[in-house]
């Protein structure tokens, strides 16, 4: 079956075995809110990226490796729900943002000055459709990447999407997330990079965005 999470023959079996408990969202979400640190917190402007006048906040989350590894890997995890359906990807990456929210629009506006951002104007970022939680890809190292997933739809070759061939494939290990809330113009309005709106068909796809 095309959405059907298996490991690859080889897979350590100590890991596979860990990751097998984590079998559902819940599991996952209880585990990786145990421990969060917030390590690193902008607001990132139209001049380093996206549409004029745009702004969006964005952090980086250090967490357990275990964490992670559930998060990311597990038959639970936040791919696996893309997996089984794009909604349902889409469902649990706003739960997670919604738990995380209060934290995360503290740290933006305690370390950028709430004269900049109000506190409300943060949240609603990051609470935005568009808003997302993914490992912090600066951490990891594609160049060692490996096929970890036997996931049948994963094995398609992704050319539309910008990662690394079978990126879907590979369970990498880290301990590090990153939170990008949505665009918002200077009217208030949150705003699409083309090239995302389809991200939560992307990850279905092809496992990785």
């Amino acid at each position: 079956m095309t959405g059907t999470w298996h490991f690859v023959t080889g897979f350590d079996s100590a890991r596979r075995e860990r990751l097998e408990k984590f079998d559902t969202f819940d599991k996952v979400l209880e585990r990786l809110l145990r421990y969060v640190e917030i390590v690193a917190a902008r607001v990132c402007e139209d001049e380093d990226l996206g549409p004029r006048g745009c702004w969006r906040p964005e952090a980086v989350l250090n967490v357990e490796s275990e964490a992670f590894d559930a998060f990311f890997n597990s038959p639970g995890g936040y791919r696996a729900q893309y997996l089984s359906d794009p909604d349902h990807g889409q469902a649990a990456n706003n739960r997670l943002l919604r738990a995380l929210e209060p934290k995360l629009t503290n740290e933006v506006v305690n370390r950028c000055g709430e004269k900049q951002l109000s506190r409300e104007k943060v949240r609603d970022a990051l609470l935005a459709n568009s808003a997302k939680i993914w490992p912090d890809e600066d951490s990891l190292d594609f160049t060692q990447a490996t096929i970890d997933l036997a996931v049948e739809r994963w094995k398609q070759p992704c050319d539309w999407i910008n990662a690394p061939k079978y990126a879907g494939l590979w369970a990498p290990e880290g301990t590090r997330l990153k939170v990008i809330g949505a665009f918002i113009d200077p009217w208030g309005n949150e705003v699409v990079s083309r090239v995302k709106v389809r991200r939560r068909f992307d990850i279905h796809e092809c496992g990785f965005s």
